[in-house]
């Protein structure tokens, strides 16, 4: 929508660009993040339409980020601003959650949630209806199934739908919002092609993404999450190739790479502990090929 909008207003940014002054533009969010207007090349007439279209209650998102940690943390993610929060993690993921309905009470449920994951995670808000969890990496990090679980238990605590996107860890470092703003697109994107599901990863969204279309950086940018390090390693991704390309056929894919079967299994769980992705099944096997075509090219 911002390359729609810049086509209009091209000094238009986005949540991440840097700019002079905050106080200086309209502001407006949708789908893939925030963006702002400068004031002086908008009339009042276009500012109100585009409030109707895309409502940003900035009464919510202040009031719900009010603690010092979450002010620091919103303002981090969504306004911009490029000082690091301060705290003891070092790696740290989000979990993405959203409902059609905001008629809970938003402490109650901030309560709960917090309470079924690590203890000193915490929620922030981007407006009634949607947020993210934020969790340090710990000994006592919850796998994705405990995390559908727990969206399971919230929705039958509160009779609300609830959906979920889990990313992966990140360092503590100034690329955390361009992750941050990643993820929610790819969550927006897995709840459009997907109504019923509860609890989406990126290995769900991947073939949605390309699918609707990626921009070169997109497509790198999903390959590096799903591969991670293993991407670097040639011989383990030529084998693990080889092996999708075999329909999963170990005793063939074995053949045609001339190494024992035995060879061919420590790479695959090799690969499998590396990055997550069970290439054993269609659903992880998938999202890995197209990241290796893509390497290829």
């Amino acid at each position: 929508m911002l390359d729609k909008l810049k086509v209009k207003y091209p000094n238009a940014v986005s949540g991440n660009e840097p700019r002079q002054s905050d106080g200086e533009f309209f502001w407006f969010r949708d789908s893939s993040g925030t963006f702002g207007i400068p004031k002086e090349e908008i009339s009042s007439a276009e500012a109100s339409l585009l409030q109707l279209l895309f409502p940003h209650n900035e009464e919510v998102f202040l009031s719900r980020n009010a603690s010092e940690m979450k002010r620091q943390w919103s303002e981090f993610l969504y306004q911009n601003d490029r000082s690091l929060p301060v705290t003891s993690w070092k790696k740290v993921r989000f979990i993405h959650f959203s409902s059609p309905t905001s008629d809970f009470s938003y402490l109650d449920f901030e309560e709960a949630f917090t309470s079924l994951v690590s203890g000193d995670s915490l929620i922030v808000w981007e407006d009634e209806n949607r947020g993210a969890i934020i969790e340090g990496e710990s000994d006592s990090s919850l796998d994705d199934l405990d995390f559908f679980s727990i969206v399971q238990t919230l929705e039958s605590d509160f009779y609300v739908k609830i959906q979920a996107f889990s990313g992966h860890y990140h360092l503590m470092d100034e690329n955390l919002p361009t992750h941050f703003q990643m993820e929610q697109k790819s969550f927006e994107l897995a709840k459009k092609h997907s109504l019923d599901t509860r609890m989406f990863t990126l290995p769900d969204v991947f073939p949605f993404a390309v699918l609707d279309g990626l921009a070169p950086e997109e497509f790198i940018w999903f390959c590096e999450e799903l591969l991670g390090d293993a991407g670097k390693d040639e011989e383990l991704i030529g084998t693990v190739k080889t092996y999708i390309e075999c329909n999963s056929n170990a005793s063939l894919a074995a053949k045609k790479l001339y190494i024992h079967r035995n060879s061919l299994q420590y790479r695959i769980d090799k690969f499998i502990e590396k990055t997550g992705l069970d290439i054993r099944t269609f659903h992880h096997a998938l999202p890995a090929y197209l990241c290796l075509l893509k390497k290829e090219k």
